[in-house]
């Protein structure tokens, strides 16, 4: 019973640890930009390279549990900001991705180019194949499309592509925002994708 108590603190600890270097990581790309190298993120840790090693496997690994804990953000703003509306409003849905999608651009823009540029697999093998953050969206995008059209008693089969393509419409004018100096405010912006999306589902779906 002893070692089973000893291994479940040795995870436990394990879990806070890899936590710690994360946010570790997430510091040291705000500091050097998306093309931050493992040495500056364990000198950013106070460790050796080889504890990142040791913690993640490689490069990819990290990647993957940094995309993890972005996406967690924009998963739990978006969750918030369905609670607030019906929840058959699906132009709400686009509204509130959009704005969760460029909040993250707005607040942390080398956080948001490193996670989209997914690395290749290593040799620890880590890399999830669909761990790229705008994959992880549209699929929780296409659930909650999916619930949306079950409720109305519509087959849900249009929700994948539905999700991943608004999904990618919000990305590419995410990137597009970025590039161009002066930016845009960012509710106009959201504003301009709601516009487009709120009767295109409307439109898409049949009448009640």
């Amino acid at each position: 019973m002893s070692t089973d108590g000893r291994a479940t603190r040795w995870e436990s600890h394990r879990a806070t640890r890899r936590q710690e270097l994360v946010a570790d990581a997430l510091r040291a790309i705000r500091r050097h930009g998306a093309g931050v190298g493992m040495e500056e993120i364990a000198a950013q840790a106070g460790v050796a390279k080889t504890v990142l090693y040791r913690h993640f496997g490689d490069r990819a690994g990290l990647y993957a549990a940094v995309v993890e804990q972005v996406h967690d953000r924009i998963h739990g703003e978006l969750v918030a900001a369905l609670t607030l509306t019906e929840a058959a409003d699906m132009g709400h849905l686009a509204r509130a991705m959009a704005d969760a999608y460029l909040s993250l651009v707005e607040r942390d823009p080398e956080i948001y180019r490193f996670v989209l540029v997914r690395p290749a697999a290593g040799p620890a093998g880590e890399m999830d194949p669909a761990g790229a953050l705008p994959d992880l969206i549209g699929e929780h995008v296409a659930t909650a499309i999916a619930e949306h059209l079950d409720g109305r008693g519509i087959g849900s089969a249009l929700a994948s592509t539905w999700g991943h393509g608004l999904v990618g419409f919000v990305r590419a004018s995410a990137d597009h925002w970025m590039a161009h100096e002066p930016q845009t405010p960012r509710a106009e912006v959201v504003d301009r994708i709601s516009r487009l999306f709120t009767p295109a589902f409307s439109g898409a779906l049949p009448l009640d």
